[in-house]
């Protein structure tokens, strides 16, 4: 993140100084106390990571601040791991990668330090790597820090990379460990900025969709079986659809048997393909005693339109596919919508 990345976002806070009137060195300790309390005060990890990238921007001798996400992505022959990026604030390609994520791979991935500083191949680098989350964070701090500045960065490091453990864990589904409903709300606002941005620039790009899949008759299989059984339903289903999907999408349980996925970059034939493809997935996998199908309806998604809106559409979308049978995928473009009104009132389950 460059400071012209920063200008008007909600989340950053103030720059801090970090000397003193007559040019000397703030008190590091006094300081990194002010901003840490900062960190552990953000609402969620989007905000203070926004929040941290702006105060370790703030030090004397730091030019640019970059934040990832990683993802370890096995090759099916055996080989060696492949590593994908997602660059912070949200983009949305399959794998982004730019001039620094050859030098994370090389400095990082090849050892157990959590805080590195070196210098690479004529640039002065210190990366920063949280491991106990899913996917990993990496910090990368392009500039000569100098060792006062650094023990305060270090000191920074412990809190930021302790809050997000604690915040990946409230921003996740116990059971399924995937994103929950809360995060859902601030990723659709983030996807939705990437296109306001993009329409502002004149820039021609893919399109994203928001999609509803709710698991058909999960109350017999409930009723059926009992709930335990119906927990392992709800985890099978979240790793069917885990190993279908990209690296650049989203996949959230929002609640009971309902699941959200934010599909990216892609245009309506890809979509139609993609949940089709999910569809299939669901339909072919062997749960554990019981046969599960599930019905998608999704929807464009639509910078302008607020959050709850095309939650709405995508889940008239859903109802549709219910009522022409389950096991189906229907977009909510192609509906006819004359009769709208008398449609949907909410609950999506047909038993």
């Amino acid at each position: 993140m460059t400071a012209s990345e920063n200008v008007n976002h909600p989340y950053i806070v103030e720059n801090l100084p970090c000397l003193n009137a007559d040019g000397s060195y703030i008190d590091g300790v006094n300081l990194g106390f002010q901003m840490a309390a900062q960190l552990a005060g953000a609402l969620n990890h989007h905000a203070m990571t926004c929040a941290f990238l702006n105060m370790v921007e703030a030090f004397p001798g730091v030019q640019a601040v970059h934040c990832y996400e990683v993802f370890n992505k096995a090759c099916a022959n055996g080989g060696q791991p492949q590593w994908l990026f997602r660059r912070f604030p949200l983009t949305l390609d399959d794998n982004y990668e730019d001039e620094n994520t050859n030098a994370i791979v090389a400095l990082l991935f090849d050892n157990d330090e959590r805080v590195l500083k070196r210098h690479y191949q004529g640039r002065d680098l210190t990366v920063l790597r949280v491991d106990d989350v899913t996917p990993k964070r990496v910090v990368l701090i392009e500039g000569a820090l100098e060792s006062h500045y650094f023990s305060i960065i270090e000191g920074l490091y412990s809190v930021y990379a302790r809050q997000t453990s604690l915040l990946d864990t409230k921003e996740r589904d116990s059971l399924t460990h995937l994103l929950n409903r809360q995060s859902l709300e601030q990723t659709l606002s983030q996807v939705k900025a990437y296109y306001l941005a993009k329409s502002l620039n004149n820039e021609v790009c893919n399109s994203s969709w928001l999609a509803v899949l709710d698991i058909d008759k999960f109350k017999q299989i409930n009723d059926t079986y009992g709930h335990i059984f119906g927990d392992e339903v709800l985890i099978h289903f979240a790793n069917v659809l885990n190993e279908e999907m990209r690296f650049s999408d989203f996949l959230f349980r929002f609640g009971g048997e309902e699941f959200i996925i934010i599909l990216n970059q892609v245009d309506a034939a890809g979509a139609a393909t993609a949940f089709e493809r999910y569809r299939k997935a669901v339909e072919n996998y062997r749960f554990p005693a019981a046969n599960v199908t599930v019905s998608i309806g999704y929807t464009f998604i639509d910078h302008a339109k607020a959050n709850e809106q095309l939650l709405e559409e995508a889940d008239k979308a859903v109802y549709a596919a219910k009522t022409a049978g389950r096991n189906q995928v229907v977009n909510y473009q192609e509906m006819d919508h004359s009769g709208e009104a008398d449609s949907s009132d909410g609950d999506i389950e047909l038993f």
